[in-house]
């Protein structure tokens, strides 16, 4: 991540290659890896946190689409294992390790970050820990709480199934090149759900879509419209719970959306 080489960025990669070594100290930090974990990194670039990974003990496994850094990479031979491609195409679960915590992290680019953590976060198993630079307004997004302004779709998903937890903010002079915007380190940490449980946050997170993709609109209605057929019907559901029939799906608690998923709809 960390980098003094001269190697130009792609900027159809959306590449910035760090040059302030707080940033991958801090991904360490929160990693907090070991021999027994194995760690995968998404666009490891030149390398220099792959070094820093490399030296917690832990397995390392790298996934990286631009294929110019085949020689950077090398030079960690049998250390690292580098799968070349689009992480978003490939087949992650034939790669998940047996009987070892994961924990993933990377440098992850504007232009695709967000859908890197979501199929991350739907992976099962699920890692154990994820620690990622974002651009700011992404990483403050994601760790939204319901009823704020930020609050949307992806901090919901995010908060389904994880706790968030936002870490320091590097300006722009902390890359090359520069990118116009701040980035933010967020670390997500799984929560240990029972059995059963991923299954009715899924399901609470397709009523999300339907009331989050209409914001300021209320949820009832929005409800009654997706689902026609849902038994019992939504407005059951609501007074079951009392839940204020004019409510809008952005200030509605998770628990509470939980619950309304949990019967068939």
């Amino acid at each position: 991540m960390t980098s003094d080489g001269n190697l130009p960025a792609k900027k159809s990669l959306g590449q910035n290659f760090c040059t302030d070594a707080r940033l991958p100290a801090e991904i360490v930090r929160r990693l907090a890896a070991g021999p027994d974990d194995a760690i995968w990194e998404i666009g490891p670039g030149q390398g220099a946190l792959t070094e820093l990974l490399i030296a917690t003990g832990a397995t390392v496994t790298a996934f990286e689409i631009d294929t110019r850094m085949r020689d950077e990479l090398a030079r960690f031979g049998e250390k690292l294992t580098v799968h070349w491609g689009d992480v978003l195409e490939m087949d992650l679960h034939p790669l998940i390790p047996a009987g070892k915590r994961l924990l993933v992290t990377g440098n992850l680019p504007y232009y695709c970050g967000t859908a890197i953590m979501r199929r991350l976060l739907m992976m099962l198993p699920q890692p154990d820990k994820l620690v990622f630079l974002l651009q700011d307004e992404v990483a403050r997004k994601a760790a939204a709480k319901p009823g704020t302004d930020a609050y949307g779709f992806l901090s919901a998903q995010i908060r389904l199934f994880t706790e968030p937890v936002l870490g320091t903010r590097f300006s722009p002079a902390s890359f090359r090149p520069s990118p116009k915007v701040y980035s933010t380190i967020l670390e997500l940490r799984p929560l240990k759900l029972v059995a059963g449980e991923f299954e009715r946050r899924e399901n609470a997170l397709k009523l999300l879509s339907v009331m989050l993709g209409s914001r300021r609109k209320m949820a009832l209605p929005l409800l009654k419209h997706a689902f026609p057929h849902a038994k019992p019907f939504w407005d059951e559901r609501f007074i079951s719970l009392n839940i204020d029939s004019k409510i809008r799906g952005e200030t509605l608690p998770l628990e509470t959306v939980i619950s309304l998923a949990t019967q068939p709809f």
